[in-house]
């Protein structure tokens, strides 16, 4: 039987009014009205909905699970922070929460069909949408931005492009027209397997110059077995490929926008023209949803750097990165073998090169052979002491410059941008971990998650 009884508070409130005179009575009715107005989404007289069901969303390693939620209205939802590490949430947009620590809740009632979004405070990169009844169905994985939610409602997006997001600073870095050819999004393009989890990114050359398309879409990606994030991606992966040249090499970036909403790119540790500096408002204008942008510079800065989104550490981390290697003159650092690490810790998790563990992609090498491994951290929030277990490694490069006297640790602290060149030879065969060493972050109840990977040393 359904519950159309109303609550005790309410049950006191009716005989509260029926025992008090016509005008007191009315300025309490008056009084009610005003609260149901200050306060958002409250159903004060609403019946309790027959077959109503609870949802729990859980707030752990720094992301909504489920991160999009379609339910009936008069359904009810109850976030949960689940963290293990002491972090607070605070849940806003639509919704509104009091701080939750670990172990708190809130809940909210959804009685009116719609689409609702909502992020944390404290991390806003953290997303999430419940779609309620009638309400568009979650975002598609396919790259039509009119799939996708729509921006207005949504704290983590930005203004649609009816909003006047910022103009050219100057006529030198207005949008270009692609050169003949496919757009960066009609057949995204990869080239070879790195043997790591991350790929090259193809190019062609035109003259002299190397053209690179890049496609920003929003793609479902398996972040972990049957963990699946709805991921912004360049070219369909997180990371996004590796661009990699030569010390003078001519360099152009077809960028086209999939996404729904604006965006820019930056080029992290890269000396090059103001105008191509990827900030969005400062430097160019925004890339709108639909739209296509030329970045064109020449590869001075050698070394390990990184790209990514300059709108919103939201952006980055969904996935937005991607490798930025210039080899210079002389010749890369030597090792027998070249690995790159990408660590993320944004609503995909805790990630390298996208993946969290057991999904990591282990690396190889044998006993006393030379491995370079490019650690970089793309963030957008946190710094990840590395850890290698088995044998120390020295630090021969930071942002891209090789070290005058490089040292040797066994645990790096990477901060969100910085990049780290380490070198080392293993000594003993077996699988030796290479993780984050904050235990939640790398660490749980059943075993090795997140910031895991596994060397896999052969004799």
């Amino acid at each position: 039987m359904s519950d159309t009884t109303a609550p005790e508070p309410f049950a006191a409130l009716r005989r509260a009014l029926s025992d008090a005179s016509p005008p007191v009575r009315r300025l309490m009715l008056i009084g009610v009205i005003a609260l149901s107005i200050l306060v958002p989404g409250a159903a004060l007289f609403a019946p309790k909905a027959a077959g109503a069901t609870n949802h729990t969303i859980a707030i752990k390693n720094f992301a909504f699970t489920p991160d999009v939620l379609t339910l009936a209205p008069g359904d009810t939802v109850t976030f949960v922070n689940q963290e293990t590490d002491g972090t607070v949430h605070a849940i806003r947009g639509d919704f509104t929460s009091p701080d939750l620590p670990p172990g708190a809740s809130f809940m909210v009632t959804v009685a009116t069909a719609g689409s609702y979004n909502y992020y944390c405070s404290f991390h806003p990169y953290m997303t999430g949408i419940i779609n309620a009844g009638t309400a568009p169905p979650s975002p598609s994985p396919s790259r039509s931005p009119s799939a996708s939610p729509s921006p207005s409602r949504s704290p983590s997006v930005s203004p649609s492009p009816s909003g006047s997001p910022g103009t050219s600073p100057s006529p030198s870095v207005t949008p270009t027209t692609p050169p003949p050819g496919s757009a960066p999004c009609d057949n995204p393009a990869l080239g070879a397997d790195q043997g790591d989890g991350t790929r090259l990114a193809a190019y062609s050359l035109v003259g002299t110059v190397k053209v690179f398309k890049l496609c920003m879409s929003q793609t479902d990606w398996e972040v972990s077995p049957g963990v699946v994030k709805q991921a912004y991606t360049f070219n369909g992966i997180v990371p996004g490929p590796t661009i990699k040249v030569n010390e003078g090499d001519q360099v152009r970036v077809i960028v086209q926008n999939d996404l729904p909403e604006h965006t820019a790119v930056h080029w992290h540790g890269m000396q090059l023209p103001n105008a191509q500096d990827g900030v969005p408002d400062i430097t160019q204008p925004h890339i709108m949803p639909g739209n296509t942008y030329t970045y064109e510079w020449t590869a001075k800065s050698t070394g390990t750097h990184w790209y990514h989104s300059h709108m919103g550490g939201g952006q980055v981390g969904r996935g937005l990165y991607g490798a930025l290697l210039v080899t210079p003159t002389l010749g890369d650092i030597a090792a027998d073998k070249h690995y790159t690490l990408e660590i993320g810790d944004g609503s995909n998790g805790f990630t390298l090169n996208g993946k969290s563990y057991p999904a990591t992609v282990p690396l190889t090498a044998a006993v006393n052979q030379k491995v370079h491994v490019r650690l970089i951290g793309t963030g957008p929030e946190m710094i990840h002491p590395m850890h290698l277990h088995g044998v120390p490694f020295q630090v021969v490069a930071q942002d891209g410059n090789k070290l005058a006297s490089p040292y040797t640790v066994d645990t790096l602290n990477v901060g969100v941008g910085q990049t780290y060149d380490i070198v080392f030879q293993p000594k003993e065969p077996g699988k030796w971990l290479l993780h984050c060493h904050i235990f939640s972050h790398s660490e749980g109840p059943n075993g090795m998650i997140g910031l895991v990977t596994i060397i896999n040393v052969t004799p």
